[in-house]
């Protein structure tokens, strides 16, 4: 990585900013930050006033495009979007300046404007149709009573209102009645379920009487629309209006499917280019300004720093001073951006979910994504079940995966991940635990070593692999530490375990009788224990003692391999045993056993996946991580116009 300083005439700065924007290899810093050197020499740019007639104009576009989306018809389901998505297809567009979008957007919020109105409309006829319905279920209620609805309400000499009471409530109703001796009021009563519906009448000179003994929780008074006529013939009126909003309901949403078709893509495309446009001018202020050039500080990878400078001599015509500084040895405020092959990229989600490598940091993804493979086919180890990720990887990788930068790289991890354990299910002779001699009476073919048959052998080979993975990470803090000059780190942190492990295996070997040695190789092992020994004490003095059981227990940990692996095994064929004890000549215990196996065998299958991943990524995060990596890099975010729907006509910058 590269720190850049690149100085112009403020003249073609536009053109310049446009070329750095499209291309994306540039990360624009803010001068004014406390870290930068040119403070005290530039001035302060000031905030564009283009920016405020750019927010104005995305608005416009954005409340168009919300009503549009509102009311568009989406046939596609989310089994569609996942399995069989439709690629964006992209809209070419030219280089435009503000003034030239501002333009466009008058012309098609001119003519797309009216969605505004449409959508208007249609939420008060939607609140008409809620009000009508509202109004149809009220005087269901009251149409037991067979009572002209003109009655309702205020007349010359009386005042009438239906309402519903709450039968656990009416009691407390009719005992406030009594005590406030509410002569001239009249009930009538008609009980429905859990609820009585009355309609009370008194005269009008006692209607505010009336109205405070209904402000009550249990009490919900109908409002019903005045009406000279019976139930039924408001109801059909009702029912009439009802038919006729849902029919003007119809034309608008035409009108407004009319309005998406004439410009929804061009409203699409207009929102995304005036959002690249306000990025583009919101850096303004990041930069250092004299009366008539500006300065930008940033930062580019190294291999892009010759492309660098070739934009910004055409933007410029030359016209144009740049300098390239290596980093001052603060990694915290240098941006680091992952440079690995293809085929490695999507195993760099993994490595960012601990941390993203610091800047001159080892980036131990090529490290990882084959081991994080390997620990999750030895775990999970059954070869149908690798299929099954396998397939299910695939149909993610020609779907989803189309659109979807996260889906494909998800994707080739479960497809890497399912090959691998189709062949280590293979070679430990698992199909779905043992399906094949104890349903088809077939020994599995080229098994190589069965967890539950060979459990100390499959230990071992854990062991191995362990001890093998927790060096390597020795060996990269130990490269590190000798790139960055920190020998005594390098001698107290990683030579100290390189001297006690030879001399602990010596004297285990020993010890248990597994082999025999010389005593030249005893007396070596025995030196070589003592100064690993002296040198874990001499840099955490007691507490040395705790790096030699926290040692032994990242080592021992790698036995989670076998314990995993003895699990899906181990479930599988209890699944199996349960099928075959349940299953016999009546069709229903067949069924019944059939059940079982296929919901033993998906929760063994889910689990056990999820387990070995999850296991998998502890391995990686503690033991191995542990001993060489600390991470906490700032994630490299160069200033880039992100295209969804639109493409630059002429290719890239």
């Amino acid at each position: 990585m590269k720190q850049v300083f690149i100085g112009l005439h403020r003249a073609y700065l536009n053109e310049l900013l446009s070329d750095l924007h499209e291309a994306g290899i540039l990360e624009i810093t803010n001068i004014w930050d406390a870290e930068s050197k040119l403070c005290a020499t530039l001035d302060e740019g000031e905030r564009c006033p283009e920016i405020e007639k750019c927010a104005e104009n995305i608005q416009n576009i954005t409340s168009i495009i919300e009503v549009l989306r509102e009311f568009r018809e989406d046939e596609a389901g989310f089994l569609h979007l996942l399995l069989s998505p439709q690629p964006i297809r992209k809209i070419s567009v030219d280089k435009k300046d503000l003034l030239q979008l501002c333009r466009e957007v008058k012309e098609v919020v001119s003519e797309a404007g009216a969605a505004t109105d449409v959508k208007r409309s249609l939420d008060a006829l939607h609140a008409r149709i809620a009000g009508l319905q509202e109004q149809r279920e009220s005087i269901g209620l009251v149409m037991p009573f067979e009572l002209d609805l003109g009655y309702f309400g205020e007349s010359e000499f009386l005042y009438t209102v239906p309402a519903v009471i709450d039968n656990s409530g009416y009691q407390r109703f009719a005992d406030k009645i009594d005590n406030e001796l509410f002569d001239t009021l009249h009930i009538s009563r008609i009980a429905t379920g859990s609820q009585a519906v009355v309609i009370l009448t008194t005269v009008r000179a006692e209607r505010e009487h009336l109205d405070r003994l209904l402000q009550e929780q249990y009490i919900r008074i109908l409002e019903i629309e005045p009406f000279a006529g019976s139930p039924q013939e408001k109801v059909d009126a009702i029912q009439s209006e009802i038919k006729a909003l849902s029919q003007r309901e119809l034309e608008l949403l035409d009108e407004l499917r009319n309005i998406d078709a004439r410009c929804g893509e061009q409203l699409l495309r207009l929102h995304e280019e005036l959002g690249i446009e306000k990025e583009r001018l919101m850096t303004h202020t990041h930069f250092g300004w004299t009366h008539d050039t500006v300065v930008i500080e940033g930062w580019a990878a190294e291999k892009d720093c010759a492309r660098l400078q070739e934009i910004c001599d055409a933007a410029t015509a030359g016209h144009v001073f740049y300098k390239l500084l290596d980093p001052d040895g603060t990694p915290d405020r240098v941006p680091v951006r992952y440079d690995n092959p293809g085929w490695l990229r999507p195993f760099e989600a993994v490595t960012t979910m601990f941390a993203r490598p610091r800047y001159g940091e080892v980036d131990p993804t090529i490290f990882t994504a084959p081991i994080l493979i390997l620990f999750f086919a030895l775990m999970l180890g059954d070869a149908v079940y690798g299929l099954f990720i396998t397939i299910i990887a695939i149909v993610l990788f020609r779907g989803a995966g189309k659109v979807s930068r996260t889906v494909r790289d998800v994707s080739i991890i479960l497809m890497t991940a399912g090959v691998a354990t189709i062949i280590s299910g293979i070679l430990q002779g698992g199909y779905m635990g043992d399906f094949l001699p104890r349903f088809l009476g077939i020994a599995p073919p080229f098994v190589v070593i069965n967890a539950l048959e060979q459990p100390i052998e499959f230990l071992r080979i854990a062991l191995i692999i362990g001890i093998v993975q927790i060096n390597l990470g020795l060996f990269i803090a130990a490269y590190q530490n000798m790139r960055t000059k920190r020998y005594v780190a390098l001698l107290k942190g990683q030579v100290s375990w390189f001297f006690l492990q030879p001399a602990a295996a010596v004297f285990l070997f020993s010890f248990f009788g597994w082999g025999t040695f010389p005593p030249l190789v005893m007396a070596v092992s025995t030196i070589a224990a003592v100064v690993g020994v002296g040198l874990i004490l001499f840099k955490s003095g007691p507490l040395g003692f705790f790096d030699l059981t926290g040692f032994l227990g990242d080592w021992l940990s790698y036995a989670r391999l076998l314990a995993l692996a003895l699990a899906t095994g181990g479930i599988a064929m209890t699944v199996n045993i349960l099928t075959q004890m349940v299953s016999g000549d009546n069709p229903l215990f067949l069924l019944l056993a059939a059940f079982i196996f296929i919901v033993g065998q998906t929760f063994n299958f889910v689990l056990q996946s999820l387990g070995a991943f999850i296991h998998s990524l502890r391995l990686q995060f503690v033991e191995f991580f542990g001993k060489f990596y600390t991470g906490g890099g700032r994630e490299f975010s160069p200033f880039m116009a992100k295209r969804e729907i639109t493409e630059l006509n002429g290719g890239d910058i």
